[in-house]
This record gives C-alpha cells, structure tokens and sequence, in this order.
C-alpha cells in the first residue's frame, strides 16, 4: 500500500511499546484450539499482512469482470474496491469475493496465516448477508485441534457472516492453508448469494467440506452467532462441540487430554475424522460448482 505508514501496529489496531507485532508472541494451543473461531470486528476492517487490522469504510465496489486465475477451473468475478481508513483512501483492484465461514473472518487467523507473507496485498474483511447457506461444523479435526466450519447447503435460510474481498493472487496461498484438496474444495455455489453493504455477490466461493457437515443428535449445528435459524439447526460454541464429539466417540478423557491428544497425533486425528464422517452430510455440488479441488 504505497505511500501508507502502519508499521508497528498489532491486528487489533494497537501499537506495541517495543513495535513487536502481537501475531508474533508465543500462544496457548488450546487456547488456539478451543477460541475458533475467534472474534470478529463488528464493521468492515482491512487487513495488511505488514501492519494487522484497520478499521475501514467502504467507499466503493465497482463492477464485476470476469478474471482468470492460475489453479482455478473457471474465470471468477473480480471487482475493484476503494475503503477508506486513518483519513486515506486505499484502491485494491482484482479482488474476489469469498465467504469466511469460520476463522478467516477473524484478523487473529489471517494473522497466523500471513505470518510469512507480510508483502502481500491488504484483504478487506466485511460483514456480509448470505442466503442459500449456513455456516455449520465440518466432520473433522483440524491439525490444531478445532472442529472448524464449512459452508453448507441451506436454500430457505441465509446466514449473518463475514467476506473476504481479496487480491485474486493470494487464492494460492489460501487453498493451501486450508488443506486444499485434504478437508475442502473451493467451490462458487450456483444457489449462493452475499451481499456487503448494498452490493450484491452471486456466487462467491466458499471452502466446502470434502466430508461434509458434521451431523449428531439432531443434524449439522451452527457455529454462534451466524445466523441460520430458519434451518432449525442448533448452535454450539467450540469447547460444548469438542464436548459432543467426545460422547459420540466415547471418549471419557478431558476436553484438553482430547484436544492435546489431537494436535499431537496425527494418526489418532485422522482416526476420528473418519469416524465423524461416516455419519457426515455432504453438499453435493455440481461439478462445474467446484473451482479448485487441489488437484
């Protein structure tokens, strides 16, 4: 962001005394584990990888072009995007639109996930309205210990989420942060919708499942304070759902014995994944629905 100053800022927008960014301090992982999928900012915020999180005001989304992105099986569509923050107006052009089921609403996540990565673009995080799906947990155990989310098929509800407007060329790294092709495809449903302030996006993607929506007692359960009530669905912070997936699996350890046990063991991780997903609710998208499968 040529001519911007924003070194020393933490994600949460405060300064540090001895200009450490705060992404970078040690951190429980359990607290990891156990806080997804971490807060979110209540208005639009931007994040640059270099300086953390801003608070924003969407000035303008231009037009949809379709854009051709390496890796991706069809052109997406692409917009250019003006926000404003600390008194200066930032222009990103050939941004997507993806939906933040889970942790990549939160500008703690996309710190962790741009540690490595402090050259790239800035990402505007915005609240969004989703209809035609709802963000419920997916049928697995993540290599830091959460049952994280997807996004999954809901055609008479919508959901209150996030969206990430973003630089079309971080996609790449994205996908592999998400283990693309491993636990999720990247698809663009067709019945999707999301609308940012009073624009509206059809189709944008979204990380779906490759097992599917994890389903217990009474079916997928939402993620808190998303939305999707209409489903029906129950809703479930994380600790309570690591809870439900230990009594399925008859587990009579702690919550932290089982989390610890998950970050540690692959083996053991992959073990209950295949368990959760015998019983897993899939989205069966069309083929010309999924964009990147990782292959």
């Amino acid at each position: 962001m040529p001519g911007l100053d924003f070194a020393g800022w933490t994600q949460d927008g405060r300064l540090l005394s001895d200009g450490v960014m705060s992404h970078e301090l040690p951190e429980d992982p359990l607290a990891r584990a156990l806080g997804y999928p971490y807060p979110r900012h209540p208005g639009p915020v931007l994040f640059d990888p270099a300086t953390g999180a801003h608070d924003a005001h969407v000035v303008d989304i231009g037009p949809e072009r379709a854009h051709v992105v390496e890796g991706l099986s069809i052109p997406v569509p692409a917009r250019a995007i003006a926000v404003a923050i600390e008194g200066q107006t930032i222009e990103i052009d050939d941004v997507v639109a993806m939906i933040a089921a889970g942790s990549n609403g939160s500008t703690v996540q996309l710190a962790r996930k741009y540690r490595e990565r402090r050259s790239a673009r800035p990402i505007l995080i915005a609240p969004a309205e989703v209809t035609g799906a709802v963000s419920v947990y997916s049928a697995h155990i993540t290599a830091y210990g959460s049952v994280p989310a997807t996004m999954h098929a809901a055609p008479d509800a919508g959901a209150a989420l996030h969206v990430l407007l973003m630089p079309a060329e971080e996609l790449a790294h994205m996908n592999a942060t998400e283990a693309l092709g491993v636990n999720y495809v990247l698809a663009a449903p067709e019945a999707m919708q999301a609308r940012v302030e009073t624009v509206s996006f059809a189709r944008p993607l979204a990380y779906v499942s490759k097992r599917g929506a994890l389903a217990l007692e009474t079916g997928p359960v939402l993620l808190p304070q998303t939305g999707g009530e209409a489903t029906g669905y129950a809703e479930a912070g994380q600790r309570e759902m690591v809870e439900r997936v230990m009594a399925r699996l008859g587990e009579g350890c702690s919550v932290e014995a089982f989390v610890t046990r998950m970050i540690g063991d692959r083996r053991a991780r992959a073990d209950v994944t295949a368990r959760l997903a015998e019983t897993a609710l899939r989205w069966d998208l069309d083929r010309d629905e999924i964009v990147a499968d990782g292959t």
